[in-house]
């Protein structure tokens, strides 16, 4: 009886033990990766203008995608605006960043003059021109037990755009661009 005891003992020292180690010591990793696109068209008829910008972020999570649009004139403005996120597979974006494309997506967008919400069909397809242009930083920081390093990478390029809401061509994009990006984050705490 005598050996169990001392048996139970060492047992439960040693689960102390590896449990106070672990709670002194604490890890954190993250990762993330992900490509985004973007353009904006300006339309000219007589005295209105319109204004239209789109954005897409692709990570591990899903896509995200945010569209506005602005119309003034000399006496009239108006603008609504809209934002989706979805984990369907609808945009695509090749390793140099030549080109990029945002499949038919269905996206509610409200009304800030009318208060009225109307659903809208986006799509968009990008070319990408000129130069990449890459950049990379890297961060680390020490305060007593306590250490975080971070690090970034990321990749641009320009680009031309073409799109459509609800089957209208909006033409040429005044500007867009193109880009990747992958950052890691490690926080450590003894």
């Amino acid at each position: 009886m005598r050996k169990l005891y001392a048996m139970l003992f060492t047992l439960i020292v040693l689960l102390s033990t590896t449990m106070s180690v672990e709670a002194l010591e604490s890890k954190t990793i993250e990762r993330h990766n992900g490509a985004s696109a973007y353009a904006d068209w300006t339309e000219t008829n007589g005295n209105t203008t319109t204004y239209t910008y789109l954005s897409v972020t692709e990570t591990d999570d899903g896509t995200d995608i945010y569209m506005s649009i602005y119309t003034s004139g000399p006496d009239y403005w108006s603008g609504k605006s809209g934002y989706v996120f979805t984990k369907d597979n609808v945009f695509s974006i090749n390793k140099k960043l030549n080109f990029a494309s945002l499949s038919e997506v269905e996206m509610n967008v409200y009304n800030w003059y009318t208060g009225e919400t109307e659903t809208l069909n986006v799509k968009a397809d990008w070319t990408g021109e000129g130069d990449i242009s890459t950049g990379s930083s890297t961060y680390s920081s020490k305060y007593d037990d306590y250490r975080f390093r971070s690090s970034d990478s990321s990749s641009y390029r320009k680009a031309s755009a073409t799109g459509s809401i609800n089957n209208y061509d909006l033409g040429e994009s005044s500007y867009g661009s193109l880009s990747k990006f992958e950052s890691a984050y490690m926080s450590m705490e003894k």
